[in-house]
């Protein structure tokens, strides 16, 4: 075999490997890319009439994570809600209030890792009993930069 016919072989060896490479990167990101569209949208309150936790990728996972009444409460249950955000490569948006309250209670934090669509969800954030929802790993291994109730990107 000439060292030509070597050579070509090995290049096309690393160009089928590189094209396997970007083919799944991009097929991780595509699945999630898309919701990059909802940054600065509300949840369920827009012009579009939809509603960001009625998309089968948010309301599935949701639903076997959160209890039924976390469900509900993340997804309809709140009075108040800020846009969507995105920090860094997170989605996130916090919600508070109750169907009984029209004050700023209960403030809730939603997060969804973009690169793989991990959630994470934290209820009561500044009571002294929170609760904690994640797909993978804690709430709390998220950076500080995201998971801070009080950071905007304005700051």
């Amino acid at each position: 075999m000439s060292t030509l016919s070597k050579s070509m072989r090995f290049s096309k060896f690393i160009v089928i490997l590189l094209l396997l490479g970007i083919w799944a990167n991009a097929a991780a990101q595509g699945s999630y890319a898309h919701l990059r569209s909802w940054e600065g949208k509300y949840p369920t309150y827009n012009r579009e009439h939809r509603n960001f936790f009625n998309l089968p990728e948010i309301q599935r996972p949701l639903r076997r994570l959160l209890s039924q009444h976390d469900y509900y409460m993340l997804t309809r249950g709140h009075t108040k809600e800020g846009p969507i955000e995105i920090v860094d490569n997170y989605l996130r948006v916090f919600m508070c209030g109750s169907p009984r309250s029209y004050a700023c209670d209960h403030i809730t934090l939603f997060i969804i890792d973009l690169n793989d669509g991990s959630m994470y969800a934290a209820f009561d954030i500044i009571s002294d009993a929170p609760r904690y929802y994640s797909t993978k790993g804690k709430f709390t291994d998220l950076p500080e930069r995201v998971r801070g109730w009080r950071y905007t990107e304005r700051d």
